[in-house]
């Protein structure tokens, strides 16, 4: 029952479609009119330029413009004359040849007069002949040709030489090649003053060769297959021409230095896409330098154009790359790290961007139909973005990380428990080289959220750290290792000189515990552990030098009691002894303004028995 129900449904659907389409449809199909009301009135025809009527608005003118723009050498005036409907793909070359060969049997070997042409045509007459029953310029042996050439009336009334009067110039003008150039030398000896197109360039090779190499073998005529392995020559020549002058670059501009090695190899690996591209466009260009069959000359050119735009997509690969490292190499000439972050990403898009071009090229050459292509494309992007969703975040968190530049390629981060190097970074992930030398791939969509603690922009590394020393050093020699170490700092030359703190800090259980907190000033972490070790090397060797010695866990064990010895004020009560005692060590009150004020960093103290010997050296 549900089922019936629905079939009702969908057939009613339908039938309600059918009829709100329907006067749409119907002023599509021969024999049916909507009725009266219904629908808008059809469009009116554009107007036709009345320059154009002038031109081709009849027979009789549509010949004579014909002639007289191939006489003034104007092919685009002539090609507007003749009907190409039906050889749409025949390129503009080989129907300039066309019009060159139908000029010459109509004016050449059949002497058309236009005015004979009929001007006066009957309303529903869509086709006229060129030459009239009964015209004495054509040999009657000929008339069966002659009547081929004939002209037609266009939907917008204008007169062009008929589809099939264009697919059989090339046939007659092959068969009537001997009488065209009898005729043209008898009119050269005569002296005629008719002015005469200027030919191709192909049709003039082919007139220079000799009647016997135009004699076809194997498909082809003799000269044009001279022609194709002279073509392939001169493409390997070129090929060979290009390399050595790029080598003959390479050697004069770029010095065998260290510094140049990328870019030389970089413009070494350009040689042989730079030598291809210019073979291909050699083949291309010098396939319409002759006359070649235009089945044969299209497979040859899909060939041509297919190694072109593969060799042209390598080529700008290649320069891309030489683009990119010359500005590699130029920002580290600036000091500017963030252009390895970002020159790599605009490579990527480069290359993407060429692939595309190289496609659509590939479509346009080929004739495929890229709009249908395009347009599924756009139909399918919805399920290509949900399929591809991950893709896209990482894309986008790439872009963010360019633009923010919350790290640079060579610094030291921590973000998502990673720790270690940034070592490159493309559109999907970035990728971190840690300090155990492994390489962890993090990709970029996280980086979006992410905290991200950038070691390497430390203005200054922090080191902190603890310097025991054993309970019996003695406050004179406690007072002259804290300073000891304050002049360390200040002599070191990666230290921080207006910001550091040595001071007895704490008593721990088996050692007096003086704190060092200091900074150094490099961008480094080699350069950071190397000045640390210098650093605590130099505070062993002061505590060897002031007799301090270094505590280690230790702990007493007393086997004996000891007797209690007095000490001064014994006799005192104990309280007003320490008081006393603290006084004494302390010294008088101070006064509100004897206070002192904030810690004063002075520089290093100068020594003339030690620094004159670092200037002798």
């Amino acid at each position: 029952m549900v089922s019936n129900l629905f079939r009702f449904a969908l057939g009613g659907i339908l039938l309600c479609q059918l009829a709100l389409a329907a006067p749409v449809y119907a002023q599509a199909i021969p024999g049916v009119t909507p009725e009266a009301g219904t629908t808008d009135k059809p469009p009116e025809p554009p107007a036709i330029d009345p320059k154009l009527l002038l031109k081709q608005g009849n027979p009789q003118v549509a010949v004579r413009t014909f002639l007289e723009a191939m006489q003034n050498g104007d092919y685009d005036t002539a090609l507007a004359c003749m009907d190409f409907s039906e050889r749409t793909g025949i390129p503009k070359q080989s129907k300039q040849d066309l019009a060159y060969e139908l000029y010459q049997l109509l004016s050449t070997l059949w002497s058309i007069d236009p005015a004979l042409v009929p001007t006066q045509t009957e309303a529903e007459q869509l086709e006229v002949a060129v030459f009239g029953d009964g015209d004495g310029r054509v040999h009657p042996d000929q008339r069966d040709d002659a009547d081929k050439m004939t002209l037609t009336k266009g939907p917008q009334g204008l007169w062009s030489f008929s589809a099939k009067t264009v697919a059989a110039i090339g046939d007659l003008a092959k068969k009537y090649t001997p009488d065209i150039e009898a005729e043209e030398k008898r009119n050269e000896g005569s002296g005629s003053s008719v002015p005469k197109p200027k030919p191709t360039f192909a049709l003039w090779l082919e007139s220079q060769v000799p009647p016997f190499y135009r004699e076809e073998h194997f498909v082809l005529p003799t000269y044009q297959w001279i022609c194709l392995l002279a073509l392939i020559v001169a493409g390997y020549l070129v090929d060979v021409v290009v390399q050595w002058i790029l080598r003959f670059i390479r050697r004069v501009r770029f010095a065998k230095t260290a510094q140049d090695e990328d870019l030389r190899e970089a413009f070494e690996k350009a040689w042989t896409p730079i030598g291809l591209t210019a073979m291909a466009l050699t083949w291309y260009y010098g396939l319409w330098l002759f006359r070649l069959p235009d089945l044969f000359r299209a497979i040859i050119i899909y060939g041509v154009q297919l190694f072109g735009i593969v060799a042209g997509t390598w080529f700008i690969f290649r320069i891309i790359d030489l683009v990119i490292v010359h500005l590699i190499h130029a920002a580290a000439k600036r000091g500017k790290k963030y252009d390895d972050l970002l020159l790599p990403a605009v490579s990527k898009t480069l290359k993407t961007f060429t692939v595309c071009i190289g496609i659509l090229i590939f479509a346009e050459s080929f004739s495929l139909p890229i709009v249908g292509l395009l347009g599924s494309l756009g139909i399918g992007g919805i399920a290509i973005a949900l399929a591809a969703k991950e893709t896209l975040s990482n894309v986008f968190g790439s872009l963010t990380v360019m633009v923010d530049r919350p790290f640079e390629i060579g610094d030291w981060i921590i973000t998502e428990g990673v720790e270690g190097t940034v070592e490159t970074m493309g559109m999907r992930s970035t990728k971190i080289r840690t300090f155990d030398n492994s390489l962890v791939t993090l990709p970029n969509s996280l980086l979006i959220t992410a905290k991200v603690d950038n070691m390497g922009r430390r203005t200054f590394r922090r080191v902190k750290t603890m310097v025991s020393v054993q309970y019996d050093t003695t406050p004179e020699q406690i007072d002259a290792f804290c300073e000891g170490i304050r002049e360390l700092i200040r002599r070191q030359p990666y230290t921080r000189k207006d910001y550091y703190q040595v001071y007895l800090n704490q008593f721990a259980t088996s050692s007096l515990d003086i704190l060092v907190n200091l900074y150094f000033d490099c961008n480094d972490w080699s350069i950071e552990l190397r000045e640390r070790h210098r650093l605590f090397v130099d505070i062993v060797r002061l505590a060897k030098r002031l007799g301090v010695q270094f505590a280690f866990p230790t702990q007493t064990i007393h086997l004996y009691k000891e007797e209690p010895q007095a000490f001064t004020g014994a006799e005192e009560l104990p309280e007003e002894a320490g008081r006393r005692a603290a006084a004494e060590i302390a010294g008088p009150l101070p006064m509100p303004n004897e206070r002192r004020g904030l810690v004063d960093f002075p520089g290093p103290h100068q020594y003339e028995d030690i620094d004159s010997r670092r200037r002798k050296k």
